[in-house]
C-alpha cells in the first residue's frame, strides 16, 4: 500500500512509520519546511509540496499537532492548539481532496478528551459528547476531517504508554525517585493504551475494508483504570514508592483548565469497536502494558 503520514517523528507516528516499511508498504511523510528529515514540505495551515507521491495513495495517517497536555492553557496556548489540529486538519484535508484521486482513507488523530469528565460512567463510541475546551476542541477538530470524498476514522486515543515520549515519560523521573502518587485524590478513571496496541490498531485500520474504517475509534486498551491504580501499578514495577498525592488544588494552581480537564478529568472509554473487530490486544492489563512500555533496563 502507499500510505502518508504526518507526526512521522513523534512518538506514535515514528513506531508506526517502522512497523508499515517494515511490512513492506510504501510510506511517506509530511514534514516542515526546513526539516532535515526527507519528506514532502508540508506548512500546516498554509501549503503543501505539489508531489507525485501524494497521488494514488491508499491511506493517509494525520497525527500531527501541538501537545495537548504539554503546558499550562493560555490564551495563547489555545490558539496555538486550535491552529495545529483544527485548522491544520482542514487544510490538510482539503489538499488531499484537490488531487485527481484523493486517498481511499483519511486516519485522523484526536482524543477521548472528546467525552469531557464523566465520572464513572461507562463510554464507548456512541456516547454523547461532553463540555470544555478540550471536548470543543476534540469536537472541532473531527469535524474538520470530515470528507465526502474519503472513508474518515477520528481516532479518539487515550494515554499512549512508552518510555520514550508522552505522558509517561514525564511521570518517570518524580515516580523513580519515590515522589509519585495519584493526581488528586486518584478516583478519577484513566484510559490508557501501550504503544505497541496502538500501532496495532492503526495498522488494522489502514488495510482494514473501508465499510470498518469509517467513523470513530477508540484507541484505547479494554481495561481502564482508577488513576490510583495507575499510579500504584507504576510504583510497583519501579520497586519504588507511589503514595505522595499531588493535590487537586496545586494541579488546578499550576495547570488552570489543563489541569482539571487533561489530568483530573475521570473517562473511562471502553474500545467497543476495536474489539469487535481487528487484532487483540497485546497487553490488555495495565502492569503487562507498563513493563513492555518501561522495559526491564529501564527499571
Amino acid at each position: 500500500m502507499r500510505i502518508l503520514t504526518t507526526g512521522s517523528s513523534g512518538m506514535i507516528g515514528s513506531a508506526l512509520v517502522n512497523v508499515l516499511t517494515n511490512e513492506g508498504h510504501e510510506v511517506y511523510s509530511l514534514v516542515r519546511p526546513g526539516s532535515n528529515r526527507q519528506g514532502i514540505q508540508w506548512e500546516p495551515g498554509r501549503s503543501v509540496e505539489d508531489h507525485p507521491h501524494l497521488n494514488n495513495l491508499d491511506a493517509v495517517v494525520h497525527l500531527a499537532g501541538a501537545g495537548i497536555a504539554d503546558r499550562r492553557w493560555t490564551k495563547a496556548r489555545k490558539e496555538v492548539l486550535w491552529q495545529s489540529r483544527v485548522e491544520a486538519t482542514a487544510h490538510l484535508r482539503a489538499e488531499l481532496e484537490q488531487r485527481p484521486s484523493p486517498p481511499k482513507r483519511f486516519l485522523s488523530a484526536s482524543a477521548i478528551g472528546w467525552y469531557g469528565h464523566r465520572d464513572h460512567d461507562i463510554l464507548d463510541e456512541s456516547s454523547t459528547p461532553g463540555h470544555g475546551f478540550l471536548a470543543d476542541l476534540c469536537a472541532a477538530w473531527e469535524s474538520a476531517a470530515q470528507s465526502n470524498q474519503m472513508s474518515v476514522a477520528h481516532l479518539r486515543f487515550g494515554l499512549v504508554l512508552d518510555r520514550s515520549g508522552g505522558a509517561l515519560a514525564k511521570m518517570l523521573p518524580p515516580f523513580r525517585l519515590g515522589l509519585g502518587g495519584p493526581l488528586g485524590d486518584g478516583r478519577h478513571w484513566q484510559s490508557w493504551i501501550g504503544l505497541s496496541d496502538a500501532v496495532r490498531q492503526l495498522k488494522y485500520l489502514c488495510e482494514a475494508p473501508l465499510d470498518q474504517v469509517k467513523g470513530v475509534h477508540n484507541i484505547v486498551a479494554p481495561e481502564p483504570v482508577l488513576q490510583k491504580d495507575f499510579a500504584s501499578a507504576l510504583g510497583r514495577i519501579l520497586r519504588r514508592p507511589a503514595f505522595l498525592p499531588t493535590p487537586r488544588w496545586v494541579i488546578k494552581m499550576i495547570f488552570g483548565d489543563m489541569g482539571k480537564e487533561a489530568l483530573l478529568a475521570s473517562t473511562r472509554v471502553m474500545p467497543k469497536r476495536r474489539l469487535k473487530s481487528g487484532p487483540s490486544f497485546l497487553t490488555p492489563k495495565l502492569e503487562d502494558a507498563l513493563i513492555e512500555a518501561l522495559g526491564r533496563s529501564s527499571r
